[in-house]
């Protein structure tokens, strides 16, 4: 790997932690910019350097270091949100799959195939925390949550925020591909 890449990979795994303390605080999940972060590791990054980045900022947590929304530690993993932060190594990777995808040849993805690439990605992230706030909410903490309390509290109420971190991640991502800092075709 190169020096670059370790850097780009250290800086949204930065920029994640700095997502993470940025908070709106609803019951169980609360807002976050980590979602617009994850979007756009992908977005620019390509998959498997988003994805990287991601992963690096779980497995910092998980060590211990308080960079969730809430703290750090193994804990964690039983945490209904923990399932959103795997979701998102999920959400660069397919957003940046898409968008390498859509770059083959050299050229540029339009903001409307960012938008799409972040959609995809996002909506990954949905898939994998509801599965995980389900299951820990109701064999873990075993609240008896059914699952249209699950939709509500961990997608509906969150998905009208996200919608607008996808247009931005788009426009972010349009604006970047002009610099060439972040391209990697």
């Amino acid at each position: 790997m190169k020096t670059r890449d370790m850097a780009q990979i250290s800086i949204f795994a930065v920029l994640m932690i700095v997502g993470a303390k940025i908070i709106i605080p609803f019951p169980l999940v609360p807002i976050t910019l980590q979602p617009l972060v994850s979007m756009l590791a992908g977005l620019l990054l390509g998959s498997k350097r988003g994805a990287a980045s991601q992963a690096l900022y779980i497995f910092m947590g998980l060590i211990g270091i308080p960079v969730f929304t809430t703290g750090g530690g193994m804990g964690y993993v039983l945490s209904p949100t923990f399932g959103y932060l795997v979701g998102f190594v999920a959400c660069s990777w397919i957003a940046g799959k898409i968008t390498d995808f859509y770059s083959r040849g050299g050229r540029a993805p339009s903001k409307r195939e960012y938008l799409l690439a972040a959609a995809a990605g996002i909506l990954a992230a949905y898939a994998i925390g509801l599965v995980y706030l389900y299951a820990i909410a109701n064999f873990w903490l075993k609240s008896g949550m059914t699952l249209f309390k699950v939709l509500s509290v961990g997608f509906f109420s969150a998905i009208p925020g996200d919608v607008i971190k996808a247009l931005v991640a788009a426009m972010v991502a349009e604006r970047f591909d002009r610099t060439g800092i972040f391209t990697n075709r």
